[in-house]
């Protein structure tokens, strides 16, 4: 089903001058739910700063899909951006009091194409997205990607998504992480069923088929889990023919590689910047 728009949301960038360094607040990606709080279903939004469109980042907070708001895309990560070229969106989805990581994921697909359809109004390009996540977003970000399913029940042509950034991300091969870490948040997250981690895991999703659209992985130096499943994905996606890129992120924290995204001299900052530039523009 495709994604409801929400009329109250016309023209959501009216009365903002291209360039203009504001964002537009609590736009509403689609219709209320029953049993859903309105505000897990809105997103902010930071036009291009020129007036040709531009393509744009939409970024997935983290948070072990249980916590967690559109507040950990940060104003630097926006100015980051939007310095390069870039638009800039950062979304609210349902957490887990709310619905399972499906819809979370579902919701992520309907968030771009609400970005979509406001694209002629607010200077966004409709056929460059760039995905982008932080540990759980991380995972949601590269599920979207690479699982056709959500973007194309959303009536998002699953192509639009040019490229995925993932800082430290977690959950990208459940099985794995249960095996080697016994973490009963997983369980609780994701079910008791091996069957169903691996629809849910983005490294199943990364096999033949069409091919996987560049992404560029983050993961601290020295935690134990996620230098692992980065490289397991970037494997797997390299096998299909896709391009990827793993960065071990020295002297960051998990934290500190979301919060500090956009700080002057910051590393990952410019090596995403560098991928993208030379993928998307």
């Amino acid at each position: 089903m495709a994604a409801a728009t929400p009329a109250a949301a016309a023209g959501a960038c009216a009365g903002i001058a291209p360039g203009a360094d504001r964002p537009v607040r609590d736009l509403a990606y689609a219709a209320p739910e029953p049993g859903v709080p309105a505000d897990a279903l809105i997103l902010d939004l930071w036009p291009g700063a020129s007036p040709l469109p531009a393509p744009l980042v939409v970024f997935v907070h983290g948070g072990t899909w249980m916590h967690g708001g559109k507040y950990a895309g940060t104003p630097g990560q926006a100015r980051a951006f939007r310095s390069a070229g870039f638009a800039y969106a950062t979304v609210n989805y349902r957490l887990l009091r709310h619905g399972p990581p499906q819809a979370a994921a579902q919701d992520i697909a309907r968030a771009v194409a609400f970005l979509r359809g406001e694209a002629k109004g607010c200077g966004l390009d409709p056929d460059r997205i760039i995905l982008m996540g932080h540990s759980a977003g991380a995972h949601l970000a590269a599920l979207v990607t690479l699982d056709e399913s959500y973007l194309a029940q959303a009536g998002v042509p699953p192509e639009v998504v040019r490229a995925a950034v993932l800082l430290d991300a977690y959950g990208l091969d459940i099985a794995r992480h249960v095996r080697e870490t016994g973490d009963p948040v997983y369980a609780r997250v994701f079910g008791p069923e091996p069957m169903g981690w691996a629809a849910m895991s983005p490294v199943s999703h990364a096999g033949p088929g069409r091919r996987p659209p560049p992404m560029i992985l983050h993961a601290v130096a020295g935690n134990p889990e996620t230098p692992g499943q980065a490289e397991a994905l970037a494997e797997a996606l390299r096998a299909a023919g896709g391009e990827v890129e793993v960065h071990a992120a020295h002297g960051e924290s998990h934290n500190s590689l979301n919060y500090g995204f956009g700080a002057e001299g910051d590393a990952t900052t410019r090596l995403t910047l560098d991928f993208l530039s030379a993928r998307v523009r």
